[in-house]
């Protein structure tokens, strides 16, 4: 985690020794490293996360490349709030920026649209929750959405949403007419 050595919460060799241990105990994670290393403490890894999150939400990301404003960003998400639709789509269909503009800040995102990712981002699970399900994945060789649903972590139907909602995210962004 990058972020955590922008923080100056880990230094540079603690960072460089976590990806060592990262290479070597696949399973684990990055956070899980970091903690059981004594490189930081859980807060420190919450604070990293959150602040990572805000960094890393589309509008911020296109509002720090300079395709929206903030008062664009507003307006985007007020729409959002009252039709659920995806901000990227909200952006484009509103004239704000190109859907160049949203694939570029999707691949610049340093958060990632895998299911864990997008499960924990959206409120569905718990860190916690998550690192446990991929531990027992590992062990059992099972899809993570299985794993979870197993665990009784998310139900089937919160699986289906997201499941929809990285389809959206991945290929179905709007065309500008």
């Amino acid at each position: 985690m990058k972020i955590l050595f922008q923080m100056k919460k880990i230094s540079a060799e603690q960072l460089e020794k976590a990806i060592e241990i990262k290479n070597e105990k696949k399973a684990k994670l990055f956070g899980q490293i970091l903690i059981e290393a004594g490189f930081c403490t859980s807060l420190d890894l919450r604070l990293a996360l959150e602040k990572q999150q805000f960094e890393t939400r589309i509008g911020q990301v296109l509002y720090r490349m300079n395709k929206v404003n903030e008062e664009q960003v507003e307006e985007a998400l007020s729409i959002q709030k009252e039709t659920g639709a995806l901000l990227g789509f909200i952006f484009v269909q509103k004239g704000f920026c190109s859907t160049e503009d949203v694939i570029n800040a999707l691949k610049t995102q340093k958060r990632d649209n895998r299911l864990g990712s997008l499960l924990l981002r959206e409120g569905y699970l718990s860190e916690e929750q998550l690192e446990i399900a991929l531990i027992e994945q590992d062990k059992e060789n099972v899809l993570l959405g299985e794993m979870l649903i197993r665990l009784d972590f998310i139900t089937t139907q919160d699986l289906a949403d997201v499941l929809i909602l990285q389809g959206k995210i991945l290929y179905q962004l709007p065309s500008q007419d």
